[in-house]
């Protein structure tokens, strides 16, 4: 089996992508480790009908934000490259031509979305809830204002101010939630508490973005030609993002659908628990299009091409890792999180974490076409998941309830994630998907089998251990235990295999020296990267 060709860390460009990296997954872990808290909290106040309409609210608004025609996938991308040769006055009408279509945009939504009100509610049997509905609208159209300012951050590759807001409005959002539900308000009180937060959030965004770009202005600036070209590029990025939507979200349409809402709870507790698994390989991938744009603009096809290799390497271990041990413990983990109730939640949770995993080992390559201006491949791949995901869900979901909803969207996932590697690889990298498949992917895959079928055996050999499940109070004792077992199985076997080398090593060292410098010196650290 020959080794891929070794790749490495380099210079400035690995300091800034490895910061925004590490920015990224302290604000996603942190909005996660709150979602996480606050699901117990809210399922406590709302019964499992009102907590599976306010699930489908929350896909009500991030459906609506997808009207936008695809302009708001195009921010970033065209930030990061005028930002990167100084061109501010570019900059500064990207930015106010986006305001003033959402400006638009917003009222419009608003009063469309209340036209489809009654036949919408009625689809997915949502009663007496108009009142709630029409704070959805009015935080739609302001949190899309709000996610445009913040994609400048993104866009200059400044991940830690982009993360520093969203922790902010995190921890008024958990106040708020507290707040309103405390007062008993119920799902009115989240909606109104989501609206207050969107404007908060909006407010503080302008203002940073003032502060930290002042070179930026929000003065007349508008250029419809170079919005144009902002929706031709966002048109096929969009693509991927009703994809996202479908593959993510529909699944939940069609269980309150075909099984009421009181079942899209249990299945929104699985989907929230794999998504969690998922989020953390995602922000490894998250500094990628600004990064790769950057190198785009300068024409620089080696370090993108290395980069991909490295990141998809990395992305393939890490997800690997976290997929093989939330199956194994998912029983456990639902049980600890959410008590007995959710039991049933399990199952869901060791078909969607597959899934899922797979559409992740995909992310490198569709992030990297989209940072150099070729989001085709995604748009493709999306374009079939959209197609197999519904049909799957909904044949599967008559015969086998949840269960076939997830079933259906794992296999679209895992279609879609093949079909996008083949074809970047045959159009882009002009390389065969098969060494990337053979020399990334199944190693890491074949040492997170047999470390888990260790982990099996361990418990064959100490029976006492999967006992520690049935009390709740018991089973962080259980996943340590287990993690014990896995782990470091895990890495032995990525030795044996050769999928770590000398050369990761060296990346990891590297890694940690500068790590350790730039917690001892943030600040320095942070001027000397972002100068």
């Amino acid at each position: 089996m020959n080794d891929p060709q070794p790749v490495t860390f380099w210079g400035e460009f690995s300091k800034k992508l490895v910061t925004n990296t590490f920015f990224n997954v302290l604000g996603r872990s942190w909005s996660f480790l709150v979602s996480l808290l606050l699901t117990p909290y809210i399922l406590s106040h709302l019964n499992v009908g009102d907590f599976g309409a306010w699930v489908l609210f929350t896909i009500f608004t991030y459906s609506f934000s997808l009207l936008d025609l695809g302009l708001g996938s195009s921010f970033v991308k065209y930030i990061s490259e005028y930002h990167t040769h100084e061109d501010y006055d570019r900059v500064s009408k990207v930015i106010f031509s986006g305001l003033a279509f959402y400006s638009l945009f917003g009222v419009l939504l608003t009063i469309v979305g209340l036209l489809i009100e009654q036949p919408l509610l009625q689809l997915f049997r949502i009663a007496n809830a108009s009142h709630v509905y029409f704070l959805v609208l009015l935080t739609c159209a302001i949190t899309n204002i709000g996610a445009m300012f913040l994609s400048v951050f993104k866009g200059i590759q400044r991940m830690d101010k982009s993360n520093s807001i969203e922790i902010r409005m995190s921890v008024v959002t958990v106040l708020g939630t507290i707040i309103f539900l405390e007062a008993g308000l119920g799902m009115f009180g989240l909606a109104l508490n989501a609206l207050v937060n969107a404007v908060l959030a909006l407010i503080l965004t302008v203002f940073t973005v003032k502060r930290v770009v002042p070179k930026v202005s929000l003065g007349w600036n508008f250029d419809a030609k170079l919005l144009r070209e902002m929706f031709a590029y966002g048109a096929k990025i969009s693509v991927s993002r009703v994809g996202g939507l479908i593959c993510f979200q529909a699944d939940k349409l069609i269980v309150s659908r075909v099984l009421g809402l009181a079942a899209v709870s249990f299945y929104e507790v699985s989907s929230r628990l794999t998504s969690f698994m998922r989020a953390v390989p995602l922000v490894m991938l998250s500094a990628l299009i600004p990064a790769t744009s950057e190198l785009g603009a300068r024409n620089d096809r080696e370090k993108i091409l290395r980069t991909y290799l490295l990141v998809s390497k990395y992305v393939a271990m890490v997800t690997v890792a976290m997929v093989a041990f939330l199956v194994l413990e998912a029983g456990s983990v639902v049980r600890l999180w959410l008590g007995k109730t959710f039991d049933q939640s399990a199952f869901l949770v060791q078909i969607l974490a597959i899934g899922y995993g797979v559409n992740v080992l995909g992310g490198a390559a569709s992030q990297t076409g989209a940072g150099v201006g070729r989001p085709e491949f995604d748009m493709r791949s999306t374009i079939l998941l959209s197609i197999v995901n519904p049909v799957m869900s909904l044949l599967l979901v008559q015969e086998f309830g949840a269960p076939g909803a997830a079933a259906g969207t794992s296999l679209a996932l895992i279609v879609a994630a093949i079909y996008l590697l083949v074809t970047f690889h045959r159009n882009y990298t002009e390389t065969s998907v098969w060494t990337v498949l053979r020399d990334i992917h199944a190693r890491p895959i074949l040492s997170g089998i047999v470390a888990g079928l260790a982990v099996v055996g361990f418990h064959h050999i100490v029976p006492g251990v999967p006992a520690l499940a049935g009390v709740r109070y018991l089973i962080p004792i259980k996943l340590a235990a287990d993690f014990a077992i896995f782990l470091p199985g895990y890495i032995v076997l990525l030795v044996a295999f050769r999928q770590v080398s000398v050369i990761d090593w060296n990346n990891f060292v590297w890694l940690i020296a500068f790590g350790s410098d730039f917690l001892r010196h943030p600040f320095r650290e942070r001027v000397k990267i972002y100068r």
